[in-house]
């Protein structure tokens, strides 16, 4: 297995071991189960400082943030974040780029907040990252961060086939340092994330009228 794949399984198996247990203390707080969890926890937080190269101070402090995010009964069941991605092209058949803070280049993106649809965030989330109206035309696929070979935190992408529809391209100091459009054959360097799904989505659903929607297969 290479390397990489080997860091993104085991970032999987602490991810899934520790929200287990989260869940499990969500439900039984107390008595003999409890004590498990928490051991549970304390020995998946040591490991996880240790893919971070931290010491034992770091895996008490991810412990201790465990603990304190878990909640009550089902408002307390761990499960992936859920995130919207804008797939948008211009008159001239480039896609629209933003560079995030960290220098790297990618899609406008962004975590689905409470109280919206997912259709509503993407349209939030253009607007905010690149001052651009978007409208969602068509669910481009669900991308799983995992399968995609992201060690991150894991995350459901919801990626959205976008209409411009106006307004002025200004990237958010908040958000981004820069923002273009691009040809889908020559994207700028470097990119965020590791997969490249997505890229050969927007060639069919803008090129080619692809619309029935991507997900990983199992």
């Amino acid at each position: 297995m290479a390397e990489i794949d080997l860091v993104v399984e085991l970032a999987r198996f602490i991810e899934r071991i520790a929200a287990t247990a989260r869940t499990g203390l969500a439900f039984k707080p107390d008595g003999y189960d409890s004590e498990r969890y928490h051991e549970m926890l304390r020995e998946t937080a040591r490991v996880s400082a240790i893919l971070e190269n931290g010491g034992s101070d770091r895996a008490v402090e991810i412990a201790q943030r465990w603990c304190a995010e878990v909640g009550s009964r089902f408002d307390g069941y761990v499960s992936a974040a859920a995130g919207c991605g804008v797939i948008v092209f211009d008159d001239d058949d480039r896609l629209l780029m933003i560079r995030r803070l960290n220098g790297h280049w990618w899609y406008p993106t962004g975590f689905c907040d409470v109280g919206l649809s997912p259709a509503e965030n993407v349209a939030k989330e253009a607007r905010e990252e690149t001052g651009l109206r978007v409208t969602p035309l068509h669910l481009m696929g669900v991308l799983d961060s995992r399968k995609q070979g992201s060690a991150a935190r894991h995350i459901y992408t919801l990626l959205f086939y976008c209409r411009q529809d106006g307004g002025e391209l200004t990237p958010s100091p908040l958000e981004a340092t820069d923002a273009d459009f691009f040809s889908l054959d020559r994207l700028p360097e470097p990119l965020h994330g590791t997969g490249t799904v997505w890229k050969e989505l927007a060639r069919q659903f803008h090129f080619e009228g692809r619309r029935d929607t991507y997900f990983d297969a199992l």
